[in-house]
């Protein structure tokens, strides 16, 4: 098990935000749910709610008859919206090349990473579809959710515009805004999404929810868990970049024997990313980055992604927060005392 706290108290925070920050699901699958009830009522009213014939030609049997069948279907249909962005992640992220960057890969065994193998910015290949936002993306899924399980008809345009904009809303963990409040008293606490910025602010205006700095991978054209988001924050962020490298180098008098792509990779521990997924945090942790992991109920891409980490013996979290230990709040908590 990872350690209760760390050793020092990092120079900032990166927090992941789709279900580390926010309870995504509750707020997605109510909304699906409360929409779907209003439209079917007043089809009911006029003799014309849809069968599930036309859901059962795509051999889905679609049972919206009662309320509580209608929730049911809203949380399934969100998680699936929410399935089809980790498909956008992967079909539009990564690398399709077999080289490693030489700064990550020399560090690897240093920080218990050997089989890990982060990918790599990306040159611009003019052949590959320009940077999509995950706001487009939403849209997009939406529109083709709503036609797969026959409801597109029910939705006027601007409904399922408004609807695909569900994400800029969501509600915050209950330990969220104070917990990040308190953090920031420690240290600079900023997003590392890939949500686009305007998604971003939004949230952001909507909760109450307030961080110092916004980063999105959009500001790489990039998506995690590609490593020049996690290195581009940091550089962002004043720590391990080449101006920094370079007032080391001053601040020493050009008496230097260390390796500059070692050293920018240590100094990258300075920043701790947080999140509530084991695999944003790998690749994090590939970077350099420190890694808090903080549990979240249905959250991790791999419900067994904890135990898998336990039983392997894998030790590079380096701060651990459980179900009922209280979130973010208690990494403020724990942290304040290296204050």
């Amino acid at each position: 098990m990872a350690p209760k706290t760390l050793n020092t108290l990092p120079t900032a925070f990166v927090f992941d935000v789709f279900g580390t920050v926010y309870d995504w699901r509750t707020t997605v699958s109510t909304r699906i749910s409360q929409l779907l009830f209003q439209k079917l009522t007043s089809l009911d009213a006029i003799g014309a709610h849809p069968s599930s014939s036309s859901a059962s030609q795509n051999n889905f049997k679609l049972d919206l008859s009662t309320p509580a069948a209608i929730s049911k279907f809203s949380k399934e249909f969100a998680q699936e919206w929410r399935d089809s962005y980790k498909d956008f992640v992967v079909t539009h992220g990564g690398t399709k090349s077999p080289l490693q960057s030489p700064d990550i890969n020399d560090n690897q065994e240093e920080v218990g990473l050997n089989n890990v193998t982060p990918s790599i910015p990306r040159a611009t290949d003019p052949s590959e579809p320009p940077y999509t936002t995950v706001d487009t993306h939403h849209l997009q899924s939406l529109r083709g959710l709503l036609k797969k399980y026959s409801l597109f008809h029910l939705f006027s345009s601007s409904e399922i515009q408004e609807l695909s904009r569900v994400w800029h809303s969501l509600k915050p963990w209950d330990d969220s805004k104070p917990g990040i409040e308190g953090l920031r008293e420690l240290a600079i606490v900023s997003t590392l999404s890939n949500g686009n910025l305007r998604l971003l602010v939004d949230l952001q205006k909507n909760s109450g929810v307030l961080f110092d700095v916004l980063l999105s991978a959009q500001l790489w054209r990039a998506y995690k868990p590609e490593s020049k988001v996690y290195v581009g924050s940091c550089e962002v962020l004043g720590v391990g970049g080449k101006e920094e490298w370079d007032e080391y180098i001053e601040e020493k008098g050009g008496d230097v024997k260390e390796d500059e792509d070692k050293w920018r990779f240590k100094e990258r521990g300075k920043v701790a990313m947080v999140a509530a997924h084991i695999g944003d945090l790998r690749a994090a942790k590939a970077c350099g980055l420190t890694t808090i992991y903080i549990e979240r109920p249905r959250e991790d891409d791999d419900v067994e992604a904890g135990s898998n980490y336990l039983e392997e013996g894998e030790d590079w979290i380096d701060m651990w927060v459980r179900h009922d230990e209280g979130g973010i709040l208690e990494v403020a908590r724990r942290l304040a005392e290296l204050k």
